[in-house]
């Protein structure tokens, strides 16, 4: 297969990056650099491994939204996987003809096809070569020197009263720390992912069922009057069990989900969410 393909189809206005996966190693991106920074496409490459992983067999095309983009794959022969990441431009009268021919030289070609995208990859994307690799384990470090004995440990000082996190929060506060949490988490996996994230890992609270995630991932109360009062410590509870678990779900896609939680979150609203 000719990388000039590719290319060509990589200049399509409204293209913004091109991947092959073949289920044995990382996906091959070909284009998105411009699109999407490092940790978009860690993201990216471990949401399309558990899309693929969790899509019947006879699926031939799914269709998601990630960032700001929208992302196409198309099920190939011999189990290989063509992903599109398309932007606002794409004119999709020209975006059929070409994918359609994009994916008949790469059926007609399967045998070179992975390693043109290999190839491309290396050529086009690679800002970390560290990326595309499986990293290999390290050699065990040498043993440390035996610590110097610690000294004694100074009196403890004397306990600070710290407030109850409810103490005069209300509803409406809390649903503005779900909201910076929920718009937060939509950059890196998409809105239509994070709405459905947070419907499955929603406890089986009868109170909780009262919080509605529209299509955009925006998290409201049923009742409108009920936000000026103030939340029960039992409701809190429920409330930090619901992102906790909706926190262990985005650590699936994103490993180091909790670390960027706790750097992007107001120190308030930390307070309240995280336990």
């Amino acid at each position: 297969m000719k990388r000039e393909v590719i290319e060509d189809f990589l200049n399509l206005p409204g293209i913004a990056g091109v991947a092959l996966i073949d289920r044995r190693s990382r996906p091959y991106f070909c284009g998105v650099d411009s699109s999407l920074n490092f940790q978009q496409k860690e993201a990216l490459a471990q949401g399309l491994r558990q899309v693929v992983e969790t899509t019947p067999e006879g699926f031939e095309s799914f269709e998601f939204q990630f960032a700001q983009n929208q992302v196409f794959i198309y099920k190939l022969p011999e189990g290989v996987i063509l992903l599109v990441l398309t932007t606002l431009d794409l004119v999709y009268s020209n975006y059929a003809d070409a994918l359609n021919h994009l994916k008949t030289e790469l059926v007609a070609d399967s045998a070179t096809a992975i390693a043109t995208f290999r190839l491309l990859a290396g050529s086009l994307t690679l800002s970390n070569e560290t990326y595309w690799k499986d990293s290999s384990p390290s050699p065990a470090p040498a043993p440390a020197p035996a610590p110097a004995p610690a000294p004694a440990p100074a009196p403890a000082p004397a306990p600070s009263p710290v407030p109850d996190a409810t103490s005069q929060v209300t509803l409406k506060e809390l649903l503005e720390a779900l909201n910076q949490l929920s718009l937060y988490t939509t950059q890196y996996l998409g809105k239509a992912v994070i709405t459905n994230y947070w419907k499955s890992t929603r406890p089986d609270v009868e109170w909780l069922q009262s919080f509605e995630v529209n299509r955009t991932a925006e998290l409201t109360f049923t009742s409108a009057t009920a936000l000026s009062q103030a939340v029960t410590p039992e409701q809190l509870s429920w409330i930090q069990s619901w992102v906790a678990a909706f926190i262990s779900r985005c650590i699936k896609v994103i490993r180091d989900f909790p670390a960027l939680v706790e750097k992007s979150l107001k120190p308030e609203y930390k307070q309240l969410l995280l336990p």
